[in-house]
């Protein structure tokens, strides 16, 4: 998804690259899916709050008719033995897509050896420690600010 909002967002110039990474730190730390927050967003910035709103119903709306479609077959076929391999695919998937999102966008992040090691020390506390990612978030800001990143 990541790769693809910023072709969207980046190439006819509604956000610098750099914007974009910032609208995708603050959309990480906001409850909500990040499609719908940089609509949001990017909607706000360009034609003030009825942009926001319209961008916002315009991300939801084919999400919201596509999930009460599968919901009514997946209640219907939900014990057939198909379901539960197609599920087992798409989990699979779906962690392959995350994991490309982040090979994608590290590079852009990743701007100096600073940053490379505040990234190295919060991958090694969220994998290693139960320390709340919200208050990595907040430490990660304060040590921007003070490393000068």
């Amino acid at each position: 998804m990541i790769p693809l909002l910023q072709r969207e967002v980046v190439e006819p110039g509604w956000l610098s690259l750099g914007e974009f990474l910032d609208m995708m730190a603050i959309s990480e730390m906001t409850p909500g899916p990040i499609a719908v927050n940089t609509a949001t967003f990017v909607g706000y910035r360009l034609f003030g709050l009825l942009g926001g709103a319209v961008a916002t119903i315009a991300v939801i709306s084919p999400s919201l008719i596509l999930t009460f479609v599968l919901l009514r077959f997946l209640a219907r076929y939900q014990d057939h033995p198909i379901t539960g391999k197609a599920m087992a695919g798409i989990h699979v998937a779906v962690v392959i897509l995350i994991i490309s999102a982040a090979l994608y966008i590290v590079p852009a992040a990743i701007i100096d050896l600073k940053t490379l090691a505040l990234a190295i020390a919060t991958f090694l506390l969220v994998s290693k420690t139960k320390v709340n990612p919200i208050l990595l978030i907040f430490l990660g800001g304060a040590a921007g600010i003070l490393l000068g990143t």
